[in-house]
């Protein structure tokens, strides 16, 4: 009888050594909003796919992922690297690895929504332009103006924009009111009064619980959706405010002025933490960053500016090409920033 052969080891320890070493191993990946805020960190092992993740994700933003209940078509995506990502792929194949960030977007699906000078907002369907609601009453108001032209009446919607779960619209008008809608009746649910001037912005709170208004009467103020009531009235500027945001976390707001400064305020107390000033004109628009921890201002001196939250020092002066920075915006990861000019030029930092 031949002796038995040795058994070869090397084939073996190559192919050991050659297996990726976190296949057999969980990762933590966080789930962040466009915005920049942590929804969930999920602790999946490589292989897994999102329908695999879906108890997790269901548990922190309370639905699955594609249509939302409730909601005809709203839309729950994820997205790494600008790629989305269906429920059905390993996360290693999309080269997700141990924190790597995933994007949750919740899209009103094919809706949008527009403001218009005939006293009404309407609700569209992008894929094919079907009207699918219009929110108030068509006709024109004869406006009722001061001296030199001020607007202070009027039926214009300046701004429109659904809630976070796109169940609701919020308008902002002329007429010194914004109004909450209902998108599934388009009945009328609130009517939010309080300013002395025409309004310019009305924007949800992150979670959707509170409303922000701005007014060319210098203040801007933080409502209760659920009973309608203003929380506070944020005074401090000086002349028209010409922008305003949430913080990431909703518990800070932004705004800007025709005045050259922006203000940092807390939602809970309604005090300004912050004036942000070093602007030699009217600061048009103003942004945080995804984490929170600065603000991004841009102006009609030509620059942007990115100032720390904390201590409302100026960081970085962004000098623009062309004459008055529109707007300014943070890229999604927080590295970049975008400026529009009016000359028109689009610039990246």
């Amino acid at each position: 009888l031949r002796p038995r052969p040795a058994p070869l080891a090397s084939p073996r320890l190559a192919f050991a050594s050659a297996r990726p070493p976190f296949v057999s191993e969980t990762m933590r990946v966080p789930v962040v909003t466009l915005g920049g805020t942590v929804v969930t960190n999920l602790t999946v092992d490589p292989t897994s796919s999102l329908e695999d993740c879906q108890s997790q994700l269901c548990k922190a933003v309370g639905h699955r992922l594609g249509n939302v209940t409730g909601v005809a078509d709203l839309r729950a995506r994820v997205f790494h690297g600008g790629a989305e990502l269906s429920t059905d792929r390993p996360l290693a194949a999309a080269s997700i690895s141990e924190g790597s960030p995933l994007t949750l977007v919740v899209t009103a699906g094919s809706r949008v929504v527009s403001a218009s000078s005939d006293g009404t907002a309407r609700v569209w369907n992008s894929d094919n332009g079907t009207l699918l609601q219009t929110l108030g009453t068509v006709g024109w108001q004869k406006r009722v103006t001061l001296q030199k032209g001020a607007l202070i009446a009027g039926r214009e919607v300046c701004s429109a924009a659904f809630s976070p779960d796109g169940t609701m619209v919020l308008t902002a008008s002329a007429d010194c009111t914004a109004k909450l809608w209902s998108t599934g009746s388009g009945e009328l649910l609130q009517t939010l009064s309080g300013h002395r001037s025409r309004l310019s912005l009305a924007a949800f709170s992150p979670d959707g619980k509170r409303v922000l208004t701005t007014s060319d009467d210098g203040t801007a103020k933080i409502w209760s959706v659920e009973c309608g009531c203003c929380e506070h009235t944020l005074k401090g500027h000086s002349y028209e405010l010409r922008g305003a945001v949430w913080s990431p976390d909703g518990k800070m707001v932004l705004t800007s002025s025709e005045d050259r400064s922006a203000k940092i305020w807390c939602v809970h107390s309604g005090k300004c933490l912050q004036t942000l000033k070093g602007h030699r004109w009217a600061v048009l628009s103003v942004a945080f960053s995804p984490d929170g921890k600065l603000a991004l201002t841009s102006s009609e001196d030509r620059t942007a500016k990115i100032w720390r939250v904390e201590t409302g020092e100026c960081l970085q002066t962004l000098k623009a090409q062309g004459p008055k920075v529109l707007s300014a915006v943070f890229s999604p990861d927080g590295r970049l920033v975008l400026t529009a000019s009016l000359n028109p030029v689009a610039q990246i930092w």
